[in-house]
């Protein structure tokens, strides 16, 4: 793929823009969008769009293995499909409300450069971005030689990805240039490994992530022999047994990123035992294991039954791979480590950064980039999850993580960051109409 040069000087959101793109973002975080919650942020997200002259289209539902009544997809493109395509995604549901927040969840409560709610970070921030981009891009140009593609999907915060599996089974993206998703990178990336350093080290944004770790869920079900609890010799522990192979699992984990070593378990359930006053004959434990590349489900199999077998455990064990619909909606790691879209995007905002850094933002609450800003941006992997895993690995093409960051995401007192929105807004728009500078505008 060959992109065009980049425009200069470089386009920046004027202040009313920028306005706009923040009250997107307030709008909708203000709507409740959990799995249980219906149908109002896709009718909000459709008259966004259709309202400012977009063609909207909803995703079927047919052949899902789980229904979700009331949620759909939906998608708007522009462009005359003669050069590059790229497609920006998103997801517009969030997690349901948890724990204890100071202030309510759907308020989208502002302090200084911080806008809290429920998906504030993840991903309603990111949401703004991708639809306020492709609107600017329609408004901008009369046509534009290629395609400019937005899919908005339900189900990344359920489980399996059905609205990125709905999509990938609706469009045929095997010939796009590049995907970019606005998920919260600079958060995806904490703690997570950079391949130009060839380390884990910290980030700041703007975070590109250009890889991801796969996971998968085991079940390890431990079957020992009840008894009294007055005379545990004369039975069998399963939880005694659990705890050993717990144990053992936490010590088991060594360094390893994307591309060499194994990924890490994580014990995510304990059931067994009863309130009567006997010895427990059975347990079982819900495992996750992070996958990195080359690492299969036989595997990993293997290599847990090794662990248990060298443990000398009394109970008989089973341990089986926890259900999936669909070997499609498996979360398999990815990395685009040698991408020429995904580098054209990494030089672009090297190129926005240093042309308008002592630029500031004009946002209530925002800052013009950092002193940094003329290094290339590192390219991160994570070891998050996602509808990208799906994108990474069934479609082939370079899929790339860019968005605003923030914090406490699937936690009370989230929040996403003003400045982020605005400059991610700022660098997929600098970088777009590079790309398609060679198009009619208006």
């Amino acid at each position: 793929m060959r992109f065009t040069p980049h425009p200069a000087p470089p386009f920046r959101l004027t202040p009313p823009e920028e306005l706009e793109l923040l009250d997107l973002t307030r709008s909708l975080i203000r709507i409740p969008s959990s799995q249980e919650d219906g149908k109002e942020i896709y009718e909000f997200t459709r008259g966004y769009m259709q309202s400012h002259g977009l063609k909207v289209r909803a995703g079927t539902s047919e052949d899902l293995r789980i229904e979700y009544p009331d949620l759909t997809n939906l998608y708007t493109q522009i462009g005359n499909r003669k050069g590059p395509r790229i497609m920006l995604n998103c997801h517009l549901d969030t997690v349901s409300p948890r724990g204890s927040w100071l202030h309510p969840p759907y308020d989208a409560f502002e302090e200084e450069d911080r806008i809290f709610g429920l998906g504030a970070a993840d991903m309603k921030g990111g949401c703004a971005v991708a639809l306020y981009t492709i609107r600017k891009m329609a408004e901008a140009f009369r046509e534009i030689n290629g395609t400019l593609f937005l899919s908005c999907v339900f189900g990344e915060e359920a489980p399996f990805s059905l609205g990125a599996d709905s999509l990938l089974r609706e469009y045929d993206l095997r010939g796009y240039d590049l995907i970019i998703v606005t998920e919260p990178s600079p958060l995806l990336a904490i703690h997570d490994y950079c391949l130009d350093h060839r380390k884990i080290h910290g980030s700041e944004f703007p975070v590109m992530i250009v890889g991801a770790e796969g996971r998968e869920l085991y079940e390890i079900e431990f079957f020992g022999r009840s008894a009294h609890a007055s005379h545990p010799s004369q039975g069998i522990n399963a939880l005694h047994d659990a705890s050993r192979v717990i144990t053992e699992l936490a010590r088991f984990d060594t360094y390893a990123n994307i591309k060499m070593g194994r990924g890490h378990y994580c014990v995510i359930n304990v059931q067994g035992g009863d309130a009567s006053f006997t010895v427990p004959g059975y347990c079982k434990i819900t495992v996750n294991r992070q996958l990195t590349l080359g690492e299969t489900e036989r595997g990993v199999i293997k290599e847990i039954r090794t662990i248990i077998r060298n443990l000398n455990l009394r109970s008989r064990v089973v341990v089986r791979k926890r259900f999936s619909p669909s070997p499609r909606l498996e979360y398999r790691p990815y990395l685009f480590e040698d991408s020429d879209a995904i580098e054209t995007f990494r030089r672009s905002i090297h190129d926005y950064r240093k042309l308008t850094m002592g630029a500031p933002s004009s946002a209530p609450g925002s800052t013009s980039p950092g002193p940094t800003a003329t290094n290339l941006p590192c390219r991160f992997t994570t070891s998050s999850v996602g509808d990208f895993n799906l994108f990474g690995t069934r479609t082939a093409v370079p899929t790339v993580i860019f968005g605003p960051g923030g914090a406490n995401i699937h936690s009370p007192n989230e929040y996403v960051l003003k400045r982020d929105i605005i400059e991610t807004c700022n660098y997929l728009l600098h970088f777009l109409r590079g790309v398609y500078s060679d198009t009619v505008e208006p």
